[in-house]
């Protein structure tokens, strides 16, 4: 057998096999998101700022799924050909570019739920609710700079001389996968860094939605015996779930991915848990948005009527024909 293979364990195996699972739904979810998205946009002529931040959202988990899955092969069955600290450096980068401008779009999703349901009457929060649309590209193109910059080797250089991360570092250090190895802390660290500002984000727009949702219960409640009705909540239950989703798989995905790439854990059942944790956060999170948007749904329903009409068209001519 060539030296850069080796032979997998049967938990490395079922983690392969639920990562290929995870690609494929993956590629299906972000695809479906960016095709009805485009279609849209060519129908009628423009998108909603929510849905451009989608479609950028899903095209960067399309870039990440692929790279869960590349990264997980080559680390165990094609190591030769990242044997040099150039090629490993660079798969480093790219991994830190596609997770932080995930993390930052997703944050900049919440944020738009935010200002779309949340009503403050102060300056700042009523100056970005009458602008948010404007700034939107503003957003996307921040994300993919911040992104840039904490995903090359002067952040890593620039890091490891700042805060000395070098006697934090472990030259002996192995990991699982291709990420890990002797400066594995510096690229924990820079990949915390850089997310951390936009977890903040959503937290801060998180906790809008919940404090705005938990005042019109409260409204409701005190005006059951009126008579009058609030306006439906729909909307802040939809925002609420899609946020608490978010907060899950990211959670999940932070604690397993350091985990497993610090090499604590060995090619058991913990590791192949990990192993689906990082690959559902591109794959899964993306299939709760379309769940949870009306438009997904019923832009499904119509695919589904069309495929319907086709297949009895079809029938009735076999029959005509027969």
């Amino acid at each position: 057998m060539p030296s850069s293979t080796k032979v997998l364990s049967p938990y490395e195996i079922l983690s392969l096999a639920f990562l290929i699972l995870e690609t494929i739904i993956g590629i299906l979810v972000n695809g479906y998101i960016v095709i009805v998205n485009i279609t849209e946009l060519v129908t009628h002529r423009k998108l909603g700022s929510g849905d451009i931040i989608l479609t950028c959202l899903a095209l960067s988990r399309f870039g990440f799924q692929f790279l869960v899955l590349l990264l997980y092969v080559l680390s165990f069955m094609f190591l030769d050909l990242v044997n040099s600290q150039s090629s490993i450096n660079n798969l480093k980068y790219t991994w830190l570019f596609f997770n932080n401008i995930s993390t930052w779009l997703a944050a900049f999703l919440c944020a738009f739920y935010c200002v779309r349901i949340v009503n403050i009457q102060q300056c700042i929060f009523v100056f970005l609710k009458n602008h948010f649309d404007r700034f939107v590209p503003c957003f996307i193109l921040a994300s993919a700079g911040i992104s840039g910059l904490c995903s090359n080797s002067y952040a890593f250089n620039g890091f490891n001389d700042v805060f000395n991360m070098s006697k934090f570092n472990h030259a002996n250090l192995t990991s699982p996968l291709v990420l890990g190895g002797s400066n594995f802390v510096t690229f924990s660290t820079i990949s915390a860094v850089c997310s951390f500002p936009a977890f903040l984000l959503f937290f801060v727009s998180s906790g809008l939605v919940v404090g705005s949702l938990l005042r019109h219960t409260s409204k409701v409640k005190g005006q059951e015996r009126t008579g009058f009705r609030e306006p439906s909540l729909k909307a802040h239950y939809r925002a609420v779930k899609m946020m608490g989703a978010f907060f899950i798989f990211f959670l999940l995905y932070m604690i397993s991915f350091n985990l497993y790439v610090s090499g604590v854990l060995g090619s058991d059942i913990w590791g192949s848990f990990c192993t689906m944790a990082i690959g559902a956060y591109p794959s899964l999170h993306s299939l709760v948005l379309v769940i949870g948007n009306p438009k997904f749904k019923k832009a499904f329903m119509k695919i589904l009527q069309n495929g319907n009409c086709y297949q009895a068209n079809m029938t009735q001519i076999e029959t005509i024909d027969s």
